[in-house]
């Protein structure tokens, strides 16, 4: 829709977007929360019912989580909360260290001190929140908004936006781990992103991509234990 704001015409979102966006989100919660089953269900004429909306917002909300790899719909049968397996885990992890290791290769040549002074205030509120009887999901959003942070901070447009389209998977692998790790923020997470954000401190790239790809490495290697254990549960023919 468009508003003439004198000489300038002025370009308004629809609201059937904003109420799409809204629908979408609620969804996402619900299923990184585990309150959706994988293999679940989606049934667009019930979810429209309990948001009291209409099935297209539903429809268009529905099919920004498949871009996103939460949801996939099978031909003829509708909609499913996505189960992902311990393939997906290492795609996800190996995807998102790709991703990471440009934004800090770019972010230590183009983020300002202040920026990287905003990435450590994370770190310093991960601090404060592992020293409370801290949720992991409290622990989870925490880690992704650094993440989030480190790729915005960058300057690389395209980074940024495909670390987006990636971060609901990203989420939902990242508090999966933290539930089987639940002691994951207070022993190694904090110290880990404390040495991520001196290193880009200094301007050393290598070093800050080396305290990344340790700190992604426990969780990486929690997906291959994962991998192992269902390869060996394969039958041989």
């Amino acid at each position: 829709m468009l508003k003439n704001d004198g000489n300038k015409p002025t370009l308004v979102a629809p609201l059937q977007r904003t109420l799409s966006d809204y629908v979408a989100d609620q969804l996402r919660q619900t299923i990184l929360a585990d309150q959706f089953s994988p293999k679940e269900r989606l049934v667009e004429q019930e979810i429209a019912e309990s948001m009291q909306t209409s099935r297209g917002p539903v429809r268009d909300a529905l099919k920004i989580l498949e871009n996103e790899g939460l949801i996939v719909r099978q031909s003829h049968r509708g909609a499913y909360v996505a189960q992902l397996n311990p393939e997906d885990f290492m795609e996800v992890y190996t995807l998102r260290e790709a991703l990471e290791t440009l934004a800090i290769r770019w972010a230590i040549q183009n983020a300002t001190d202040q920026q990287i002074d905003d990435l450590a205030n994370l770190v310093i509120s991960m601090e404060s929140l592992s020293r409370q009887n801290y949720s992991q999901v409290d622990a989870t959003d925490l880690d992704m908004d650094f993440h989030h942070t480190l790729c915005k901070i960058s300057g690389h447009r395209r980074v940024l936006s495909a670390w987006e389209s990636l971060s609901g998977q990203i989420r939902l692998v990242v508090l999966k781990h933290r539930i089987v790790h639940p002691e994951d923020l207070r022993v190694r997470s904090v110290p880990w992103h404390y040495k991520i954000v001196d290193a880009m401190r200094e301007r050393d790239t290598e070093k800050a991509i080396r305290e990344l790809r340790t700190h992604m490495a426990a969780s990486y290697e929690w997906a291959q234990k994962l991998l192992d254990q269902k390869e060996k549960a394969i039958p041989e023919e």
